[in-house]
């Protein structure tokens, strides 16, 4: 529910690898992932490395 239930309170953005120095500090940004090649897909990586494929879900404000 965490990962597709709405009510988003945080900014998300991304930036280049070689920016990340410059923000990894700032005591109101929280590093929470990294992109990889599109190839790879979309995994949520938990604390003891198991690997678990995400779909595009999410809330639809528009569906009945």
């Amino acid at each position: 529910f965490a990962l597709y239930g709405g009510e988003d309170y945080e900014l998300l953005f991304t930036v280049s690898a070689v920016d990340f120095e410059k923000i990894k500090e700032h005591p109101h940004i929280t590093p929470i992932g990294y992109m990889t090649d599109a190839s790879l897909g979309v995994q949520l990586v938990s604390e003891n490395g198991e690997q678990i494929p995400l779909e595009a879900l999410g809330y639809n404000h528009f569906t009945a």
